[in-house]
C-alpha cells in the first residue's frame, strides 16, 4: 500500500502543524527576522547618506567654482561691454578669472547682449558671484565670523582638523573660448 504523500527515502517528514506555525511566524510584521532587516537597512542608508554628505561638504567648491566660473565669464563680458565696468572689474578680481583670462576676454569681439535681460540682472548675478567667492576666501583665510552657516560647519569639520577643502580643479573649469 502506498501513502497519499510519498516521502523520498532519507528526507525528514514535516508535520503540517510545524509548517503552519512557521507561516504564521513569517506573516507577523513584528517578527524578529523582519525587525532586524529593517533596522540594518536604515542604518546602512544613514551611514551612506552621512558619507555622501561629508564628501559633498568637502568637494562642493570644486563643483560650485566650475559652475560659477561659466557665469562669471558671461557676466564679465556683458558688464564690460554694456554695463558697469567697476562691477565687471569686481567679478574679474573675485578669483573666478585669472588676469590672463580677463585680458583675453577684453579682446573678445561679439554680441553679448543675449546673456542677460539688462544690466540689473547681470549686476545681481555679479553680486552673487562676488559673495560666493568672498565666502570661499573667508573659509580659507580663517575668517569664521563672516562665514555662512554651511561654511561654518565646513570650517569646523575641515579647517580646524587641517583637512583643507580644494577650491577648484582646472579640469572641470569651463573654457573662456566658448
Amino acid at each position: 500500500m502506498s501513502s497519499p504523500n510519498p516521502q523520498p527515502p532519507g528526507q525528514p517528514r514535516f508535520e503540517r502543524e510545524l509548517i503552519e506555525k512557521e507561516i504564521e511566524h513569517l506573516k507577523n510584521r513584528k517578527s524578529v527576522r523582519h525587525a532586524q532587516e529593517v533596522q540594518r537597512g536604515w542604518s546602512k542608508m544613514l551611514i551612506a547618506a552621512a558619507v555622501l554628505g561629508f564628501l559633498w561638504l568637502y568637494l562642493m567648491d570644486i563643483v560650485l567654482f566650475s559652475y560659477n566660473r561659466g557665469d562669471a565669464i558671461r557676466v564679465y563680458l556683458y558688464l564690460h561691454n554694456y554695463g558697469d565696468d567697476q562691477k565687471a572689474s569686481a567679478v574679474a578680481n573675485s578669483g573666478l578669472l585669472t588676469p590672463d583670462e580677463v585680458a583675453q576676454l577684453n579682446r573678445r569681439q561679439g554680441s553679448f547682449q543675449d546673456f542677460y535681460n539688462g544690466t540689473e540682472a547681470a549686476e545681481k548675478k555679479a553680486g552673487e558671484l562676488i559673495d560666493y567667492m568672498n565666502q570661499v576666501h573667508a573659509l580659507h583665510n580663517h575668517h569664521y565670523d563672516s562665514l555662512s552657516t554651511v561654511n561654518k560647519v565646513r570650517y569646523v569639520l575641515f579647517m580646524d582638523t587641517g583637512l583643507i577643502p580644494p577650491t577648484h580643479w582646472d579640469a572641470l573649469n569651463s573654457s573662456i573660448d566658448k
